[in-house]
Formats: structure tokens, sequence, C-alpha cells
């Protein structure tokens, strides 16, 4: 390589010599050079005074500290004389400045016959230390145009670049390289030298014009505007030990374009925790922080490096070993956390994660979400910082449905209740919460519903809400809003349903207008539906209607008498007992069918069921043994086994809790007298605990889901019966509140919402 670079005094034929008190600084670029044995290379050595400005006639003294590697002359031309390192200094006054010089390889081989000429005629002696055609595109056929590339030159004061000249034919291609002449039109705003380097000396515009030996003139704007430089990585800059990265220095108000290395000098604070090359190449040494400094063009920027712990391995959520279905438009976040080898997190830890496909699935690495764009297979990566720590997710992107946690749901009113909405793939399985989804409810004075879901009841009836995902997918769910205690009342004449709240017992509300006799009402466990018996068709037969007192149907047409329905589990079938035998039997019917399923085959009477909240277990009453007990068997019919035992007693309206224990009613002599009373067993245990007391004689009684209120049927006298609330305290039973009633008005089977 010839020399491309020559000092800034010869270029300026300013008169004068500065005094050597008023230089501040004294630059040399490039900061390092590598060049071959034998090899020369040009080195610019550029003064400053205090304010930054240069100082164009300073007379400058060059030296090598190793001659046996590089020389260099008063031209700051260097040459390569053997392998090695040498360090080139220029000195003015008490000022200097510093470049590196690595020399490699053996000399240059010259061609047998002299170094060729490019084709296009010989062009004419170019002087001394000047690449004749330094830059220029080899080309044929002769120069119709020529051109500067770049076309405009943005620099900062004192910085230096080359531009090259572009001998082009008619047709825009190529031509032949010419031999130019370089020139400056603003030489008190930049120059430049005959190799194309161009400096600049002071802000403002200047002009460039190079010229070939032929005529064709080209010229490019020189613009020299002071301004901020800055370091392009993102900092702090954060590495593993052993790392290698390359920081970049830009200008940002001129198009963040990079600044050259050469032109700028980096260090370090600490080279035990990361060292840097002249030219901005970083190495990670070892675990900690320090600080790198890059000085040039008169400004100095500082950039922080962190230098984590060596992370040994990766632990991920979820886990990577089964294909992830994702939702379109449906999210899923993903989290790794880097480890040492004894364990220890590393928090500093950099990862980079990748989308196979990003066409059917985005990841926003600041959160850790994954949202799906499009069906397909695709996978996202995660890469820690070393060799192996890499691990890969399987995702498969599908067009998911939507599904709300309760597709019908009944409330008291005042009540608050927290729907969720969930994917769910092609077969209705859910595959995680639903985000970004919007509620909705169509009816807001019955049920209003919040952002995030949560129903809030404010008025009797019912209510749609809907969910909706983001892409358009929706779900319902419809809400009843009923009273919480529902029962029989007689106040119109004959019995029907009326429903109060456990705060406004005075206030009866009527559920539904039956054109006869309704009773035995039951809710389903969602407090959805209202199973009850009517007479409306001429005997007692089982109803479903909605919680809300509409939609009444009827469930069962048998030729005998039906009722004390109760709802399984899953809210799909009811248990009830009917005479169609000829005695009472067990049976069990879907909401949606005809077809019941006789339980009980005994030639004894065996009534009121009930389900277990796992639906996995029956109790009844039964007087095979000639005494109503407590009996239990399985869901099917089958293990059927007595719960209670003895003639001293007899029981009566099992009602099991949400916990699993079962209420019942116990009928017994006690010093002459009958008394009733109301207790809680644990199937498992075998132990007995009261409800109630038993100064009231209790015909009837139901029990609230969580077991904390007492529904109590009582005689107030001779085939008067009225309803008694009592609340049940871990303390003792409270005191029992009627159900106020008007006139002759009876009540009986009370009901609770769950």
């Amino acid at each position: 390589m010839t020399a491309r670079r020559v000092l800034l005094l010869t270029l300026l034929g300013v008169p004068g010599a500065a005094s050597a008190q008023n230089i501040a600084e004294v630059q040399v670029a490039p900061p390092s050079i590598t060049i071959k044995v034998g090899e020369r290379s040009g080195l610019l050595a550029t003064a400053f005074d205090r304010a930054g400005n240069v100082i164009p006639t300073v007379r400058v003294i060059w030296s090598s500290n190793n001659v046996a590697v590089a020389r260099v002359d008063n031209n700051g031309t260097v040459t390569g004389v053997a392998g090695g390192v040498a360090i080139i200094e220029a000195r003015a006054g008490a000022r200097k400045g510093q470049a590196a010089v690595q020399v490699v390889g053996a000399p240059p081989a010259t061609p047998a016959g002299g170094a060729t000429q490019p084709t296009g005629g010989p062009p004419a002696p170019a002087p001394s230390g000047v690449d004749a055609f330094a830059g220029q595109v080899v080309g044929t056929g002769p120069a119709a145009v020529l051109r500067i590339e770049p076309p405009t030159v943005y620099l900062l004061p004192s910085e230096n670049t080359r531009v090259s000249p572009r001998a082009l034919r008619d047709d825009g291609a190529p031509a032949a390289p010419v031999t130019v002449t370089w020139k400056s039109l603003r030489p008190d705003i930049a120059s430049v030298d005959q190799n194309g380097v161009i400096v600049a000396l002071a802000p403002g515009q200047g002009t460039v014009q190079v010229t070939s030996s032929g005529g064709l003139t080209a010229t490019a704007p020189v613009v020299v505007q002071p301004s901020d430089i800055a370091i392009q990585e993102p900092v702090p800059l954060v590495m593993s030990p052993g790392d290698v990265d390359t920081l970049h220095v830009v200008v940002p108000a001129q198009g963040s374009r990079l600044v050259s290395p050469l032109a700028l000098q980096w260090s370090a604070v600490d080279p035990g925790v990361a060292r840097v090359s002249l030219t901005g190449v970083v190495t990670a040494v070892a675990p900690g922080r320090t600080t790198l400094t890059v000085a040039g063009l008169l400004q100095t920027k500082a950039v922080d490096i962190l230098v984590h712990k060596t992370v040994e391995a990766l632990t991920v959520f979820p886990t990577p070993k089964t294909e992830l279905p994702l939702p379109i438009q449906g999210t899923a976040k993903f989290q790794v956390q880097a480890l040492t080898a004894d364990k220890s997190p590393v928090p500093e830890a950099p990862f980079r994660w990748t989308v196979g496909d990003t066409s059917l699935a985005s990841f926003d690495p600041t959160s850790g979400v994954l949202t799906g764009r499009r069906a397909g297979k695709t996978t996202l990566v995660v890469k820690g910082p070393g060799p192996g720590l890499v691990v890969t997710w399987q995702i498969r992107v599908i067009a998911a449905g939507l599904k709300i946690s309760a597709a019908r749901l009944g409330l008291p009113l005042n009540r608050r209740y927290a729907l969720k909405a969930n994917f769910a793939d092609e077969a209705g399985v859910v595959i995680g919460p639903a985000t970004g989804v919007t509620w909705a409810s169509d009816n807001s004075p019955v049920a209003a519903v919040a952002e995030d879901g949560t129903v809030s009841t404010a008025g009797y009836g019912h209510a749609h809400v809907t969910a909706t995902a983001p892409g358009g997918r929706r779900a319902v769910a419809e809400v009843f809003v009923q009273g919480e205690i529902v029962v029989a009342s007689s106040r119109t004449g004959r019995f029907q349903l009326y429903s109060a709240e456990r705060a406004n017992l005075a206030q009866l509300r009527k559920v539904m207008d039956d054109t006869a006799v309704a009773t035995e009402p039951a809710f389903s466990p969602d407090g959805s539906r209202i199973a009850f018996t009517s007479t409306r068709d001429g005997q007692p037969e089982i109803y479903i209607m909605d919680a809300d007192g509409t939609s009444a149907a009827r469930l069962t047409n048998s030729p005998g008498a039906d009722g004390d329905a109760s709802f399984t589990a899953d809210g799909q079938a009811v248990v009830y007992h009917s005479q169609r035998t000829g005695h009472r039997q067990i049976f069990l019917q879907p909401i949606t069918s005809s077809d019941a399923v006789q339980l009980t085959q005994e030639p004894a009477d065996n009534s009121q069921p009930t389900v277990s909240p796992d639906g996995e277990t029956i109790a009844f009453v039964s007087n095979r043994d000639g005494t109503n007990h407590i009996w239990l068997m399985s869901k099917d019919g089958s293990s059927q086994r007595p719960l209670t035992r003895g003639p001293q007693s007899k029981e009566a309206a099992p009602r099991f809790l949400r916990d699993g224990t079962l209420a019942y009613l116990v009928d017994q002599k006690e010093g002459g007298r009958t008394v009733t009373q109301v207790v809680k067993a644990d199937l498992a245990s075998g132990k007995v605990t009261p409800l109630s007391g038993t100064d009231l004689v209790v015909a009837d009684f139901t029990v609230s889901p969580a077991g904390d209120l007492l529904g109590l049927v009582v005689a107030v006298q001779k085939n008067v019966f009225r309803v008694y609330v009592q609340p049940v305290g871990s303390a003792g039973s409270g005191a029992p509140v009627p159900i106020p009633t008007t006139g002759a008005e009876q009540m009986v089977s009370p009901a609770f919402m769950p």
C-alpha cells in the first residue's frame, strides 16, 4: 500500500508558524494500522489549540520506538521493516500523539517486467507517494463523465475521510480509470490531498474538486458541523467472560453515520474486567464492571461494561418437552433464568430470542410474550450467553375458540362473581387464560361486568355477559339474578314459589305464576336453574325452569306422583322419587331427556334423594328396615347401605353440604316427648355435629351449601307451618328468625341458592 496521508502543514501554505505554547493536543490518524514488511503507509498528525481549532502550521517531529520493526520519515510515512509492533510518535512542542503499527508477513513481490498499468492508455505520472488510481472501479473505454463518491461529505471538525473518483462511460458503466488531481475550493474549511483524503478544518460548507487528465471535472460539497458523537450499541454493554464485541461511534445529528475507527482511540479503566483495542474491539476478561473511554475529534465518550458470571445452565418456563398450542391472537408468556455452576442466578445475562416463522407468531423479548398470528407450526428459540445454552419450544398456532369459566350462572342480589375467559383448542379443551379480552353485558341494570370479567348484580332478571377476544371470537355467559332463599308460600290461596334475601326476609318476591300448586324448589349447582314440583298437569310432576322463573318445562311424565327433585353435581340431571311402581323409588333423569333410570328396587318406600358434591354418592331416606333412616348408594344405584340405624330415632331430609358432609333431620324421643334436631355427619369419620337446637318442632329443613344458614320448616301449631332462617355459627346456632307471614299464610320447602 502506498502512502495515503501527508502532513497537514505541507498542504497549507499559510505563512507564520504557531507558537508551541498554543498547541493543546496532537492527534495521529489513524491510531492503529497493519502493514506488511516492505509496505508503506502514511500517518497524519493534526495539532489543535485550546478552542479545538486546527493549527495548520506546526513543526512535527516523527519517531519510532522500534526502528527494527517500522521506520517513519519526516512526512509521517511509515515503512514496515520486520514483523512486530512499533509505536510511532508525532511530537509538536510539548504535545505528542501516537499510533500503533503492526507489521506482518513478507515484503510484497514485484511482478516480472514491472507493474502493469490499467487499460485506457498510459496515465500521467503521479506525484510521489500518491496512488494514481486509488479507489477507482476498473472498467473499460473512455470516460465521458467524472463523479465523486460519496456525492456529499459530512464531517466533524478535525475529522478526515477519503472520497473516490468515478470515471463513467456515456451509458453509466465504469470507464477505464483515469489519473486525477484534487483541489479544495474552500481550503479554510476543508483540505484535500492527492489521494482524496479530506480533512475538516473549520465549521462551514466547503467544496472539493477532482479533475481528470482529460479535463473532466466533478465537485462534492463538504459540510463541516460541530456535533456530538455517541456510542451506537445499547449501554451498558453486557458480556460474558471471553466474549468479543465491537463498539461503533456514530454522529446522531448526521443520520447516525458511522465515524471511522481510525479517527478514534479506545481505552479501558480496568483491563482486568474488559480489554479494548484502539479501534473499539472489546474482549470480556472476568466478571465485574468497568468503563471504556473513546477519545477523538475533540470529544470523549464513555460506555459502561458489565461482565457477568459464567452461565452454565438455563431454567425455562413453560417446559419445552411438549408442543405448545397457541391461539391466533392469543398470547403465552415465556420465562428464562441463567444459572452459574453452583445454581446461582445471573440476572444480568442477556438472551437472544428468535421465532422460526414470524408470519405465524411474534415475540416481545421485553415482556416475554409470544402472540399467535396465523395457524401453523413454528419454533421459539432462546439462546443464552454461552455454548450449548439453547432452548427450543415447538409452537402450534391454532384457530382456537373462546370459553368462559361459567356458561350459566345464578347469583343473588348485590353479589360479585369473577368470570374468567380461556382459549380452547378444536376439541374444546382449555389451553390457557385468554388475553386482550373485552367484556360487555346486554342488561347492566341486572348484571354489570367490569373490564376484568367481574360480574356485579344489581337487579332481578336475566343478562347475557359476552367476552370478545382479539380477532372477534366470542363466548357468552347467561347470568340469572334471583333471591337467595326460595320458599313455597300459600299467600295467594295455593302454594307458589317466592324468593327473598337473607338481609330482607320480609320482602318476598314471586318467582313465577303457576296455574296450580308449585312446591319443593331445588337449585342447580351453578344456581342458574330451579327444579320444582307442580300439579299444573293434574298430578305432581318435576319441572325445570331458569332461575329467574322463565322457560319452565315439564321433565317427568309418569302415572305416579313425582317429587323431591335434587340436581346432580354437574347440573345435567336430577334425582327424585316417584310412585310410578307402587312404592316411592329413586330415579335419575337427564334434564334434556324423558328417559329415567330407576336406582332403587326394594319393596319399600325410598325417597328424598340428594347427590354429593363430587357426584359419586346419593343419600336418601328408606324404611326398608321398618323405620325411616338415611341410606347411601353409589351414583348408579349400587352399594346401597345404611348410614343411620336404631329403633329410637328416625331421620329425614338429607342435604349434602359443599364440603361433602351430610346434614339431615333427626326425630327421636327424649323424656317422654318427641324432639327434632338438624345434625351434620362426616361420612368418613362418622362424627355427628348438631346444627340446630331441639326447642322447635322441625318438620323439614334445608341448609345453605356453605353450611352457614338453616332454613327450618316449623310446625307452629297442628298443620300450620312457617319457615325460620337460622344462622349457624362456630360458637353454636344463632336465634331462628321467621319469614314474616300474613293471615293464614303457610310456608314450606325452603331452598338456598348455591
